[in-house]
Parts: C-alpha cells; structure tokens; sequence
C-alpha cells in the first residue's frame, strides 16, 4: 500500500477496543494505514495491550504473547494510535476535544458474557449507549457509524437466516437488547443524518479469544490428553476466524454506499459435530470426545445457517479455512 499523506489518512473511532474482536479491528485498520482513536474503561487491565500494537512483537514484554506472535507487526504499517480511556455513560464526551473521524466503530457493550446476558438492566442500558455513540460520531463528522449485532438476534432459526426476510425472535435479553438497540440506533441515526450499518455477528474464533468458548475449551481440553464433554452437536454452526471478521468490518466502514444489516460470517454451515471433530484432528488425531455426554435445551441452541450475499458482495468470501484457523490458534497458543 502507498503511503498516504496525512492529510488524506483515514480515521476511526473503535470503542470497545480492549474485546477480542476490537482489539483485533485495531490492528486491522493500523496495518491499514489508519488514525485509530481507541476507547476503552477507565482503568483498563487491557490497556497495555493495545499500547503494544505500535510496537514489533519481539520488542513487547508483559503482554499476552498468544495474540501479539498471530499477526505481523505493524511497523509494517503506518497507522497511528491515540488511547481514550472513557465511561460507557459519557460517549457523549468524545467530541468535547474538537476530535474528527471518519468511521465510527462501535463495538463495546456492558453484560457480553455470563449471566449479564440475561439481566434486564445490565442489557437494557446499552440502549443508551448506542444512542450516545451515534451522536457522538455525527459531532466527530463521521460518515458512518458501523454497530455490532449479533446472530442472538434472530433467536432459534433453522432455515437460512435472510437479513431481509428473517424475523428476529431472540430468546435472552443479550438478544433482545442487540436488537433494540439497532432499531433505535437506526432511528437515531436517522435524526442525526449519518448512515448506520448493523454486522450481525457469528460466531468468531482464533488467538486471544475468551477462554471461555467452544473453541477454547475443545482445543485446552484436547492439548491435555483429556475427554471433552458435549452435547451430540448436531445443529448447524458457521464459525468465522477472526481476521476475517475484522477485514470483513474494515471494509464494510470503507464502502461508500453500505447501510443496513449485514450477517457478518462464512455463508459454510456444517453440523457443529464436524467442527469439533476437526479441531480434534489437529489438535489430537484420533482423541475421544464425548458426544452426547451434555444435554442441550432445543429452545435455546442455535442453529447457525446465514445468507451472506449482501457482505460478499463487499467483502468476497472468507479467505481463512476452519482448519487454518484451527493451526494458527494451536500454533500462537504454543508460542
């Protein structure tokens, strides 16, 4: 990539940029030459690890060493990045410095895990938040504001997910309050004049995720020796590696005309048996899982079959295979 002036250089706000997905947007648009304004909690634990996306890997102590040898370092890049520590409640501060962007990327959201998902006013408070962000981004003179849905949205689906066709019917609040806060998020953004776009988000893998995911669980318990113990995994699942994702959002934020919801994934769904005896494949051939040993709640297990037309369009289809990503996660995780 030529080096842009600094003048033309692009510009993005990304809250939530501790997350795992955040992070990884960070250094997505960093390596891609942007001003990344990153927000995070006052007091983050996290924070040294975003200081360290400026700096070759092989220079940085202290820092989670799984994400920081899975990707290249961004001296390669010339990105720039400025750490704003703020409350979710005064997002409506951001502009209070005269700052200006471009895109608006925002990702945070209280009550993403555990039993959050499921209280009322944990969720319901995000609402505001996504108000707040969108007005904030209109006064930084941003172009567009890129949220971050979530396939909880649409409930229990088990036909092919359409963004225009679906109707949502979430099951847990963490869905329900995604949903609210598109609907008046877009409305806002509509009195705001600034373009929204919603990335329904599937599910992602790969290095410096939670280790509390599927993912996570199947690849620690493998690498153990020990017998993983799910259910018969028999629903379809459509899993994205995290590179991927964040190039997928990048690119969404650089389309001039993109607006709406976009289900953010592979468009390759398979019994979610099959990804679990794949990872088992690499990371212990020939290792015993224990199929069936956890009952599941059919009126609470998802069934993972997106359309992606409308991001292919865009973005063209994912370039990383669940294998690949598999081997990379085993791999960063070794290091």
């Amino acid at each position: 990539m030529k080096q842009q002036k600094r003048s033309e250089q692009r510009r993005a706000v990304v809250t939530g940029a501790t997350g795992f997905i955040g992070e990884a947007l960070c250094r997505e648009l960093l390596t891609q030459g942007y001003a990344v304004t990153a927000v995070i909690r006052p007091g983050s634990t996290k924070r040294g690890k975003l200081e360290a996306l400026q700096e070759p890997a092989s220079q940085v102590m202290g820092v989670d060493r799984e994400v920081l040898t899975s990707y290249p370092a961004l001296g390669e890049g010339n990105g720039t990045l400025q750490i704003k520590e703020l409350p979710l409640r005064e997002l409506s501060h951001l502009a209070e410095d005269d700052m200006q962007a471009d895109v608006f990327y925002h990702l945070a959201w209280d009550g993403s895990s555990g039993q959050e998902r499921e209280q009322f006013e944990v969720q319901v408070s995000n609402v505001s938040y996504m108000a707040d962000a969108v007005r904030a981004a209109k006064k930084c003179g941003c172009r567009v504001f890129i949220g971050a849905g979530s396939q909880a949205e649409y409930g229990i689906v088990q036909e092919k997910a359409s963004e225009e066709k679906t109707v949502p019917k979430p099951f847990m609040m963490y869905g329900a309050a995604k949903l609210a806060a598109y609907h008046m998020g877009r409305l806002v953004a509509e009195q705001e004049g600034i373009p929204l776009i919603w990335p329904r988000i599937y599910s992602v893998y790969g290095p410096g995720e939670n280790p509390g995911t599927l993912v996570s669980y199947l690849v620690e318990t493998l690498h153990k020796g020990e017998i993983p113990q799910v259910t018969e995994c028999e629903n379809l699942w459509d899993f994205t590696y995290i590179d991927d994702c964040v190039r997928m959002l990048r690119m969404l934020g650089e389309r001039q005309k993109a607006e709406g919801i976009y289900n953010l994934s592979t468009g390759e769904p398979r019994p979610l048996k099959a990804f679990v005896e794949e990872i088992r494949d690499v990371v212990n051939p020939g290792a015993e899982i224990a199929f069936g040993a956890k009952q599941a709640n059919p009126n609470r297990t998802f069934w993972l079959d997106p359309e992606v037309k409308q991001i292919r369009m865009i973005c063209g289809a994912c370039r990383v295979a669940f294998a690949e990503g598999i081997r990379r996660k085993v791999e960063s995780r070794r290091k």
